[in-house]
């Protein structure tokens, strides 16, 4: 532990979880402990969300793994105004008569994270404002549309917050190129389970839990996970969150 600078006795020993392969890393031995994946009957996948989305598949205790890219833009990377989870990060979207959203720390907005990015793509999505191909649909097309949420469609965007009400001064926006970043991401993770199982000969119908790791799938909306296609559309008493996978596992390994 001194070699390391570590704040605990200079002569206590310090041990890493074992590498599975390639960019399937200790982390992913976490989050499979966390999740008792070795143990669990029946098909069971679990996904550890971030840059490299892991991916594991159990099948009465036969263990599959692959990495996908999925790139950093729930960690709010190449998101026009993406942030991380802090304070002031839009970590919550509704849509009703106009947009609302909420922060962390109920602090003036700054940007966006993950969590409130698919939270606004569901609700996009439930509303008609966004079409199933990821194109913002056309106002000619939303006669219906409330008067407030037309006027939030604009050449750069959907503005989520006005800048009279940010915390930056300016409008925060989740604009065309934000929403395409975020499909590569999904189309990642979902080709990864999608592969797991074609490799076993199942299909994600026949899923009996599906296990959402990492910090930042503790704070999704099931609801929205599924519509914009992020993961598999299963019943949602199937979808677990594990929170931080990898932290769980290590402090199961050192008790």
């Amino acid at each position: 532990a001194a070699e390391l600078g570590l704040s605990m006795h200079p002569r206590g020993r310090v041990r890493t979880l074992p590498n599975i392969a390639g960019f399937v890393g200790a982390d992913t031995v976490g989050v499979l402990a966390a999740g008792d994946l070795e143990h669990r009957k029946g098909l069971h996948a679990a996904v550890d969300i971030g840059t490299n989305a892991e991916v594991m598949l159990s099948e009465n205790g036969r263990l599959s793994a692959c990495s996908t890219a999925a790139g950093p833009a729930f960690e709010g990377a190449k998101i026009s105004q993406g942030m991380r989870a802090q304070p002031g990060a839009i970590d919550a979207v509704t849509i009703g008569d106009d947009i609302f959203i909420h922060t962390i720390g109920d602090r003036p907005a700054q940007g966006i994270c993950g969590s409130g990015i698919i939270d606004a793509l569901g609700e996009l999505r439930r509303v008609g404002m966004l079409e199933a191909s990821g194109r913002f649909t056309d106002l000619d097309d939303l006669p219906l549309l409330p008067e407030a949420l037309r006027a939030r469609m604009t050449d750069e965007g959907v503005v989520l917050v006005w800048a009279k009400e940010s915390g930056t001064g300016r409008d925060i926006v989740l604009t065309q190129q934000d929403v395409r970043e975020i499909q590569l991401v999904k189309a990642a993770i979902y080709a990864g389970i999608a592969t797991l199982l074609q490799k076993l000969g199942h299909t994600p119908e026949e899923l009996d839990g599906l296990h959402i790791a990492g910090a930042f799938g503790t704070y999704i909306t099931k609801e929205h996970a599924v519509a914009i296609g992020l993961i598999p559309n299963i019943p949602l008493e199937k979808l677990v969150f594990l929170g931080n996978g990898a932290g769980i596992g290590a402090k199961m390994a050192l008790i």
